[in-house]
């Protein structure tokens, strides 16, 4: 049987065009992809790897959202709030890069399982997101309920001084409504207006002294009642003040912390049939693209690339253990002399340059 035979002057390797567009970089990063091997595999490799990046990106994105969120209910200053969302993101983006690049998909097992984890805490403070409006009303149900013996005594207080207001003001009205009279009585008599009972002569009589007399005291006690009157309205500010400030001290004050916030939805998706199960949906919604990274990774097959990457892993694992053997038997014959350490050498081999006047031949067996 005939035996092919070829030479090459120099390395085949790589043979098309290196990726260069900074974008494909950035993603094949992010699923730990080898742009250099990837350059020489074929297109549905390189979209696969590809894709993988755009998935741990997302789900860091997401995580960086949610976990954003979640920080920021709990009072926390905003810049602290970023940082703490932005390590977690990170945590979660590393995570989802070792798991689509890894060449065993037994690794990948794993991330299911984390993924219901993940899934639901990245749930939790969007549900927050999503029912917030509830929410906020059922904080405020819930602090009129623990505050209403406060609200009923400031409710009384200050129904107690509209009444008062509207005492002097209606004592006030009365007195004014009582001095016409009396000027209508003075202005009868002057004139000489029948009445019955009396001749209709005209005069300044007892009848018209005795209504002077009555008007001035009903003057005064106009003057009296007005005088009460504006120094009860320069007081409402003060008493009003006086009133929320004891209210302040004995209110249960109203808490919007996470943990409050997240027992409030609690409640609210209990509440409601539909809420609950769109409370539901966003769970596993959220724990469905959580495992998006895994699933494909154990859904889609192994392709060119994987297999140059396992190669290269296997030339390079045989290339160490025989220096490592040739080291250790030179140490054994020549322990005075000195040798490169198995690092250094297999530094050499893997990146010294081949020369082009060496043949590369490849033989197939018969």
């Amino acid at each position: 049987m005939t035996t092919p035979h070829f030479t090459t002057k120099a390395r085949p390797f790589p043979t098309p065009a290196p990726i260069r567009n900074p974008v494909s970089l950035v993603l094949l990063w992010a699923s730990k992809t080898d742009p250099r091997l990837l350059s020489v595999c074929s297109r549905w490799a390189t979209a696969t790897q590809t894709a993988f990046g755009v998935f741990v990106f997302f789900t860091a994105a997401l995580a960086l959202g949610g976990s954003y969120y979640a920080v920021s209910t709990i009072n926390t200053p905003a810049s602290q709030a970023f940082w703490i969302a932005l390590g977690w993101s990170i945590f979660v983006f590393f995570l989802d890069r070792e798991i689509v690049g890894g060449l065993d998909k037994t690794s990948a097992l794993v991330r299911p399982l984390l993924a219901l984890f993940l899934g639901t805490i990245v749930a939790v403070p969007i549900e927050l997101r999503v029912f917030e409006q509830r929410i906020d009303q059922d904080l405020q149900r819930q602090y009129r309920l623990d505050n209403k013996e406060q609200f009923d005594k400031l409710g009384e207080a200050q129904a107690e001084l509209e009444r008062r207001r509207s005492e002097l003001q209606a004592q006030l009205t009365e007195l004014r409504r009582q001095e016409a009279d009396w000027a209508k009585v003075m202005d009868d008599e002057l004139v000489g207006r029948p009445k019955p009972g009396r001749t209709g002569v005209g005069g300044a009589g007892p009848v018209f002294e005795n209504a002077k007399s009555q008007q001035g005291a009903v003057r005064q006690r106009v003057q009296e009642a007005s005088r009460d009157l504006e120094q009860f309205e320069r007081s409402v500010p003060e008493e009003r003040a006086r009133l929320d400030s004891q209210f302040q001290r004995e209110e249960i004050g109203k808490i919007t912390d996470f943990v409050t916030r997240y027992e409030a939805m609690d409640r609210v998706v209990h509440s409601s049939d539909a809420l609950y199960r769109l409370s539901w949906v966003v769970t596993m919604t959220l724990i469905l693209i959580e495992m998006t990274p895994a699933l494909l990774k154990l859904l889609t097959p192994h392709v060119d690339y994987h297999h140059l990457v396992k190669a290269e892993i296997r030339e390079n694992v045989a290339r160490i253990d025989e220096i490592s053997d040739r080291n250790y038997r030179l140490a054994m014959e020549h322990p005075e002399v000195p040798e490169l350490s198995v690092p250094e050498k297999f530094t050499i081999v893997r990146y010294s340059p081949v020369s082009p006047d060496r043949e590369f031949e490849f033989r197939r067996r018969p």
